[in-house]
């Protein structure tokens, strides 16, 4: 009965990293496509989980796509069930809380504290950081070689409480992180808040319709 458990348990884990990795294939190459067509707009990634989610679990229900869609019925039931559905649905909330706290923060050093996050970009191309508009790599090599890794680290780990201590700070840490990466770090965030809706949609959408039907 253990070794029951057991093998259940390693199906149930390797089916989940079979349609999640599966998802992420099809939805990484689709999101780099919106972004590349529309630009700078996250419009373009609107519906994308939706329709995706949605194509899947019509075929599976249709049993179009064989083994594959029986493993994503299956991944979906257990979403609704037991632990799983508590670390799903928790897991949803915090990323999309923490998406619209990234967001509000970027807007907030891009607008309220724009002359301060102006102060640290000229800083970063006197100190030969930033020439145009591009990285100097080597530069960055040269001052990141001269902080040890634990200081590095305790810079990074610090982020979340300066957000508390010193908002202001915080925020223009990230407007500047965004235009260092070219706006990429504002487009994943809203991007995130919508997969988070459009997941919790489509969470709702199954368990009232969809599981109703095989629970009877």
């Amino acid at each position: 009965m253990t070794l029951s458990k057991k093998n259940k348990t390693l199906v149930s884990k390797l089916e989940f990293l079979i349609v999640a990795l599966s998802l992420i294939a099809i939805l990484i190459p689709l999101r780099i496509l919106s972004r590349e067509i529309f630009a700078d707009e996250w419009i373009g990634s609107l519906g994308l989980i939706t329709t995706v989610f949605g194509i899947i679990l019509f075929l599976a229900k249709k049993e179009k796509i064989g083994i594959f869609g029986r493993m994503f019925i299956r991944q979906i039931t257990k979403t609704h069930q037991g632990k799983k559905k508590l670390i799903v649905y928790s897991q949803t909330i915090l990323f999309l809380s923490v998406g619209i706290f990234t967001i509000f923060s970027i807007h907030s050093g891009n607008h309220d504290y724009y002359d301060l996050k102006q102060q640290v970009i000229t800083e970063l191309h006197r100190q030969g950081i930033l020439v145009d508009s591009n990285l100097n790599y080597d530069v960055i090599h040269k001052i990141t070689s001269q902080i040890t890794p634990n200081q590095q680290i305790g810079a990074i780990a610090s982020l979340p409480i300066l957000s508390v201590q010193d908002f202001k700070i915080f925020s223009v840490v990230l407007a500047v992180t965004d235009h260092l990466m070219g706006g990429w770090v504002m487009y994943f965030w809203q991007v995130m808040i919508i997969e988070c809706i459009e997941f919790g949609v489509f969470l709702g959408i199954t368990k009232r319709y969809f599981l109703k039907k095989i629970n009877d």
